[in-house]
């Protein structure tokens, strides 16, 4: 089978740049502990895992899908992929809001993007960031990082953030882990974390400081995409943001590949329960990397077999507020009439070509 993707794919590995890590003869950052993940305080979200089944998970055959699947109240004739059917009478009209007037909330979110960085930390620009290091200006290497970082992420990203042609995002650079940790008060196994109203990341240098930068920088021009009041669905966010990680930044974590074995023997969640998911907090290690696993499968799935900009209309379509299955038919269009189809294509696809499997 050849997907639409691989014309946009090759063209896009012709523009990619290549990633040089200034950091690569640091220390990785230490994993978590039990302790340290207890200690996070909230109960497990996670579901149970599906038991990998014996044969591989195929699609419905189409005769017996046409007679068993109940079409949604939205979707009104038949539909090819990648058109928005027109929604029915009874169905009450989304209507396009306006922007709103600048608020005294996002003036004060412009005017702190503006301060000065904290203090003992020195500045410089590139043409799309504003980085603070700590004690030290910033290498040119560390610059040169972000700007082949941001190049690579806007093969996939531009359309959902215009506006980091002309804004800047903040970069705060610690020199090692312990001031990381006191200034930001994250976990001891918290490589980076970014603020998206802020458009800033907090970070130290690490052996691993690529892949976890091209993550939070994937959370800044992707989530920002939605509204605060109606963000994107946890594993929308994170499998888009460990798929930037791997494909854009070159850093694939090395518990991924492991993880995806188990979806490509049928292992794995529902993709229902997946969905349902909106904090890992507590939960165990391995199922936390299962869950990463397979929403960036899913994503891949949902990006890498049809054209980038029906991932855009999805993704359009759940700012709008529609749900996953109706954001889904309109934006990709039969045979996605509810998670059910996408999960049967998407298992039967990494069961099958292996389009999620690292190389």
């Amino acid at each position: 089978m050849v997907y639409q993707y691989l014309g946009e794919e090759q063209a896009d590995q012709a523009r990619m740049r290549k990633v040089i890590n200034p950091y690569f003869n640091l220390p990785a950052q230490p994993a978590p502990s039990a302790a340290e993940r207890r200690s996070l305080g909230a109960a497990a979200q996670l579901p149970p895992e599906i038991r990998p089944e014996s044969s591989p998970v195929v699609p419905p055959r189409e005769e017996s899908s046409v007679e068993k699947v109940r079409v949604p109240g939205y979707i009104k004739g038949p539909a090819q992929p990648g058109t928005s059917p027109a929604p029915q009478a009874d169905e009450p009209p989304i209507v396009a809001q306006s922007e709103p007037d600048e608020s005294d909330a996002q003036t004060a979110l412009v005017a702190e993007r503006e301060a000065p960085g904290p203090t003992g930390f020195l500045k410089r620009t590139t043409p799309h960031f504003t980085i603070y290091s700590e004690g030290d200006p910033a290498s040119d290497a560390f610059l040169e990082l972000l700007e082949t970082l941001h190049a690579n992420l806007m093969l996939d990203l531009a359309s959902f953030s215009p506006w980091a042609q002309v804004d800047r995002v903040q970069i705060v650079l610690f020199k090692n882990q312990d001031t990381y940790r006191r200034m930001t008060g994250r976990p001891a196994w918290s490589g980076g974390a970014s603020s998206v109203p802020k458009r800033r990341i907090y970070l130290y240098e690490s052996a691993e400081l690529p892949g976890i930068l091209a993550h939070e920088l994937c959370h800044i021009y992707f989530d920002s995409f939605f509204t605060p009041g109606r963000p994107n669905p946890l594993w929308l966010s994170e499998g888009m943001a460990t798929l930037i990680q791997v494909e854009r930044g070159l850093a694939a974590p090395n518990w991924l590949r492991e993880n995806l074995e188990i979806l490509e023997r049928g292992g794995g969640y529902s993709l229902e329960e997946l969905m349902k998911v909106n904090s890992t907090a507590g939960s165990p290690d391995t199922r936390v990397r299962l869950w990463y696993a397979e929403s960036y499968s899913v994503v891949r799935f949902l990006i890498r077999t049809q054209y980038l900009s029906s991932f855009y209309k999805f993704s359009s379509y759940l700012r709008e507020g529609r749900s996953v299955s109706e954001s889904l038919y309109r934006a990709y269009g039969m045979p996605y009439t509810r998670i059910k189809a996408l999960e049967y294509a998407w298992r039967y696809n990494i069961t099958t070509n292996r389009l999620s499997r690292l190389q």
